[in-house]
């Protein structure tokens, strides 16, 4: 079976990660004195629950392939709708039992501690406290705010940067290169553009383009990578230049009839406008408004294909003509 893109680019190591000479430094002093209750914070998509696993990887001193000891890590995330009751419990057994690897201590991973509630954080401190000598505490979050103080104190809080262009346009070149692939100079930058600061994202837009086993140019890079053409998005605001608006809008109703919600259609319309040269600067500072009204309304009101119409009659008054 062939393995997928995201598999084989993993970063395993603490040493594959595109982070500060500091950071390994940090990251190998604390597991050399088996002090690693850590809290690592940043923005989604910056790599946290990976830079936790090669931890964990590195401290059983596991290779690539080798599988994590199940019965000595624990992972807890906001996804399981474990109760306090839960914490109390099984927490407090998981700790009381004996590590099965010698000489190393039981892991538990809590991925967005920010995300669980007050009491059951009180619970991991009181963890910590009580079994510091047989448990080691990994944990991520993205807003440290929500994140109890008495906790925070009981750990290293290192705060993760996300990727910058330049490693994303390093991975993309080493995949590309390692693929063969025949991408086009404009369709990495597109890439590039599209990527929201993510690797992953970056990753599985290759993988798309492997898949399809043929060179591609921008036009084809834009339609298999964006799951709602930009250039769509281009005929429309060509059309509302032109004074056709009802022609503008039925491009937005026949994304909608594909599918795609009007939360969906609004998303990528921001992503458009943040790449695109159809638009001058002006004209994207006075939709961005519009946009998150038509937004505020989804969450507030309802979700309304007229809402789209709206929009698109709010657009066009931005807009120069052509």
């Amino acid at each position: 079976m062939t393995n997928t893109f995201i598999n084989k680019y993993r970063p395993y190591f603490i040493r594959d990660f595109y982070l500060d000479p500091q950071y390994h430094l940090v990251f190998k002093t604390l597991n050399n004195i088996d002090d690693l209750n850590i809290l690592l914070v940043g923005n989604a998509c910056s790599g946290k629950t990976s830079i936790i696993n090669a931890i964990i990887r590195e401290y059983y001193g596991l290779s690539e392939t080798a599988i994590f000891p199940e019965h000595n890590i624990m992972t807890i995330n906001n996804l399981k709708e474990q109760g306090i009751q839960f914490f109390r419990n099984e927490l407090k057994t998981f700790c009381q039992s004996q590590s099965s690897v010698h000489g190393k201590k039981k892991t538990i991973v809590v991925d967005d501690i920010d995300n669980i509630n007050e009491q059951s954080q009180q619970v991991f401190r009181n963890c910590i406290d009580k079994y510091s000598k047989n448990v080691q505490f990994l944990s991520v979050c993205t807003n440290i705010q929500k994140v109890n103080e008495s906790l925070q104190s009981r750990l290293h809080i290192i705060k993760i940067v996300s990727s910058t262009r330049e490693h994303l346009e390093k991975t993309m070149t080493k995949i590309i290169a390692a693929e063969k692939l025949d991408i086009d100079d404009a369709s990495r930058q597109f890439l590039l553009n599209i990527s929201n600061n993510s690797i992953r994202v970056i990753i599985n837009h290759l993988e798309k383009i492997y898949i399809y086993g043929k060179p591609v140019d921008l036009t084809l890079t834009s339609r298999l990578c964006s799951n709602i053409s930009f250039a769509q998005f281009e005929k429309y605001v060509e059309l509302l230049r032109a004074d056709n608006m009802s022609g503008a809008i039925r491009i937005l109703y026949e994304i909608h009839d594909y599918g795609y919600s009007v939360i969906d259609i609004l998303d990528y319309f921001f992503m458009f406008i943040k790449f695109t040269d159809t638009l001058n600067e002006t004209e994207k500072y006075n939709i961005v408004p519009y946009l998150c009204k038509c937004i505020t309304i989804f969450h507030k009101v309802h979700e309304d294909i007229i809402e789209l119409a709206f929009f698109t009659n709010n657009v066009k008054k931005t807009l120069v003509k052509a």
